[in-house]
Parts: structure tokens; C-alpha cells; sequence
């Protein structure tokens, strides 16, 4: 008989506070209090985040990797992969693991082909009640560049009985590049 690889405490009634005593090595998320732990990202994901943390640092902002995004209930956290502080910061994020929306301008998530967890809808929708101004789902080009991606950018539109995320344009990471470089 083969031993688990991933040891978890009983799991009844977890909240925010609960995932720090989780093993570490791994990324979680609640999603209304149930568990969801990610798998490890790809190499395209991991440098397509490199480039766009690159891009939003050079023009000045405030990006963070893996950053928290506690909801309004206790037993709600989302883990984009990238997030961008609002200006000034509300609080000095040093000593957290999560900030309330309200900290963020933007949120990022990049999917890999193999492993989508709701970005397209769930998450969206999240964000979007939550406040947060301004979304981009970062995926794999059609043809499935390695080297490339296509960022879709969303603006908050709260017009609607219910808040969401709306389509602004897409463009591939280059092309975001370029435009940063140009000024």
C-alpha cells in the first residue's frame, strides 16, 4: 500500500485563517468554503508571468505574484497569479498572505490549456462582485506558441443589475511589450 502524497487535516467548516496550517508546496484557493488545491503551473505559465510582472513593473506599478484576494465571507479566497496594488496601497502588504479587493487595480490570471479553474467564468464573476476594477485571463495562443500568449482585457462595468467583467480588446503578450516599450 502506497502512502498519500498530500496529507490533509480534517477538513470541516475551513476558512481563510485554516489555509496557513495547510501543507506547504502547494497553492490553494475557497471557493465558498470548499477547498480547492491547484496543481503546479506550467513553464509557459511561469514565464508568460515573468514577462507581464516585467512589463507592469516597468511602468511603475505595484505587481504581486500569487497574491491573496480575501472575499467579503471568511470562507472565501481567490489566488490570482498576478495581482497589481491600487496606489498608494491601503496597508503596507508586507506582513499578509491576502488583502481585501478593494487593495487591487487588477487581477491576472493566466490558464494553461490542461488546467482551467473557472478563470473564464467563476473567477470573472468573483472579481467583478468584488469590486475589482480591471481583470485579464492570459492564455495559450491558437497555434500554441511557446513563446506567446493572448491576454483579454476586462473592465469592470457595474451599469447591470449584476457587476461583471466585459471585454475591452485581446493582444498577445509581445504586442503588450511593444506597446509598454513605445511609452
Amino acid at each position: 500500500m502506497t502512502e498519500p502524497g498530500l496529507r490533509l487535516p480534517p477538513i470541516e467548516d475551513i476558512d481563510v485563517e485554516d489555509l496557513a496550517a495547510l501543507p506547504r508546496g502547494y497553492r490553494y484557493e475557497l471557493h465558498h468554503g470548499n477547498l480547492v488545491v491547484m496543481t503546479p503551473t506550467t513553464f509557459w505559465h511561469k514565464r508568460v508571468a515573468r514577462r507581464l510582472m516585467l512589463v507592469l513593473f516597468a511602468a511603475g506599478l505595484d505587481v504581486l505574484q500569487d497574491c491573496g484576494v480575501k472575499g467579503v465571507r471568511p470562507r472565501d479566497l481567490r489566488l490570482p497569479d498576478l495581482g497589481v496594488l491600487v496606489q498608494p496601497a491601503p496597508e503596507d502588504p508586507a506582513e499578509y498572505s491576502y488583502l481585501p479587493p478593494s487593495a487591487y487595480s487588477l487581477v491576472i490570471e493566466i490558464v494553461s490549456k490542461n488546467s482551467p479553474n473557472g478563470e473564464f467564468v467563476a473567477k470573472r464573476l468573483w472579481y467583478a462582485e468584488h469590486g475589482i476594477p480591471e481583470y485579464w485571463i492570459v492564455e495559450e495562443t491558437p497555434e500554441g506558441s511557446k513563446d506567446d500568449g493572448v491576454i483579454t482585457i476586462m473592465r469592470l462595468d457595474e451599469d447591470d443589475d449584476k457587476p461583471d467583467h466585459v471585454v475591452e480588446r485581446s493582444l498577445l503578450v509581445s504586442e503588450l511589450e511593444a506597446e509598454y516599450r513605445r511609452g
